[in-house]
């Protein structure tokens, strides 16, 4: 059994506007029968708005799980092999709320409103727990080419050999890409169909516009992406360290196998 995913935008928009410190899309991402609401936009108010009230209405002294995932447009090749570049998004992702941000290189002058310092007082936070995949590689990459510092970050492959020690002991779980991870640490229902071609990353057009804007289907997958991470994590941190977050996620998790 796959999930059903689909995309469609929200009624409510701030894109009639050309004022880009401000600009932003919504979507509404649906996984079965649950809502994930994205957020796309270039606005730094807009990102230090949605980090902060995420501290805001997460419980004191508790542990703020975030998916993270970060990607290139267009993979850049030297003589020396693939170049080391920066980043051209960041995605985050905590309950049913994504946030997408496209990154800017740091001497872009039409993008000088876009301001990476809420995302690294965000990750500042002791609170803070970023998991993704292969985060040591985008940790390393954030700090240098965008200046963000993630303190705490945790790999989702080494939480699950640490977490399911039982299975870990039967394959190997470091070489599990993202969908099947999910399948062994959230049950057979996660399983995600993906597209056979390589999916754009902007409307045609918008290509030439100054702010550009990813596909639907892009989109899609960034939010069902980091959406995952974030499962994964929360469930892989409830397992190791026995909180109640991680509880609550297997009891969805559970619910879900049971239907």
């Amino acid at each position: 059994m796959v999930l059903e995913i689909s995309i469609e935008p929200s009624m409510i928009t701030e894109v009639e506007t050309y004022n880009f410190t401000y600009r932003h899309y919504p979507y509404t991402v649906y996984v079965d029968d649950q809502r994930i609401l994205c957020i796309h936009t270039t606005s730094s108010q807009t990102l230090s708005k949605w980090l902060t009230d995420l501290l805001k209405f997460t419980p004191k002294n508790t542990p703020v799980i975030v998916g993270l995932t970060a990607e290139h447009q267009f993979t850049r090749c030297t003589k020396r092999g693939v170049k080391d570049h920066r980043y051209d998004y960041i995605s985050l992702c905590v309950g049913f709320h994504c946030l997408l941000y496209p990154l800017p290189e740091q001497a872009d002058y039409y993008n000088a409103k876009q301001n990476p310092k809420p995302l690294c007082d965000f990750f500042a936070n002791p609170r803070v727990i970023a998991v993704g995949m292969e985060i040591e590689k985008v940790k390393a990459k954030l700090e240098k080419h965008h200046g963000i510092e993630l303190k705490k970050a945790f790999d989702l492959r080494a939480m699950a050999v640490e977490g399911l020690k039982e299975v870990g002991e039967k394959v190997d779980l470091w070489r599990y890409d993202l969908d099947k991870l999910a399948k062994t640490v959230l049950g057979k229902h996660f399983d995600v169909v993906r597209p056979e071609k390589k999916l754009d990353w902007f409307d045609e057009e918008t290509w030439w516009y100054l702010y550009k804007v990813y596909t639907d289907e892009k989109t899609m997958f960034i939010t069902i992406d980091t959406y995952l991470c974030y499962l994964i994590g929360l469930e892989l941190h409830g397992m190791i360290h026995g909180d109640e977050a991680g509880c609550k996620s297997k009891k969805k998790v559970n619910k879900k196998k049971n239907s």
